[in-house]
C-alpha cells in the first residue's frame, strides 16, 4: 500500500510514514503506583519503546471528564500518551497493557484512541 505522505515527497527530504497514531489517557496519580517491580510509568515506558521505538507524553493542561458507570461525572488530571504504528498487529499488545493498567491502578477502564477509532479498554474481571 502506497504511503499518504507520498504526494508530499520532495528532492529537499526525505519522509517515513511512521502509520496511525494511538493516544489514550492516564490519570497522573495513578503514575506512582508500583506495577511489578517499577512504577506505572516507568513499566509503560519500558513497554512503549520496546514495542513503538517511541513515544511522546504531555500533561494535559485542563482536566479530562467523564461519567462512571454509576453516571457520576468524574474529573482527573491526565498525562496523554501517543505512539505510532504501521498496520493493526501492534494494537491487540497495546490494549493488553492499558488493560493491565487499569487493573493494577483500580481504574474501570482507559480511553484510547487508534487512527480514528476510539474506545474504552476495561480488564477482564478474572475467571472463577
Amino acid at each position: 500500500m502506497k504511503s499518504k505522505w507520498a504526494s508530499f515527497e520532495r528532492k529537499e527530504y526525505v519522509i517515513e510514514d511512521l502509520g496511525r497514531p494511538a493516544i489514550f489517557l492516564i490519570p497522573i496519580k495513578k503514575l506512582g503506583i508500583t506495577m511489578g517491580d517499577f512504577t506505572v510509568r516507568k513499566n509503560l515506558h519500558e513497554f512503549l519503546v520496546r514495542n513503538f521505538s517511541a513515544y511522546t507524553t504531555s500533561t494535559i493542561p485542563g482536566f479530562g471528564f467523564w461519567r462512571n458507570h454509576q453516571k457520576l461525572v468524574i474529573t482527573d488530571q491526565c498525562c496523554e500518551y501517543e505512539v505510532s504504528f504501521r498496520g493493526k498487529n501492534k494494537i491487540p499488545d497495546l490494549l493488553k497493557k492499558l488493560a493491565e493498567i487499569a487493573r493494577v491502578t483500580g481504574e474501570a477502564c482507559i480511553y484510547v484512541k487508534a487512527g480514528q477509532y476510539s474506545a474504552l479498554v476495561y480488564p477482564k474481571k478474572p475467571s472463577r
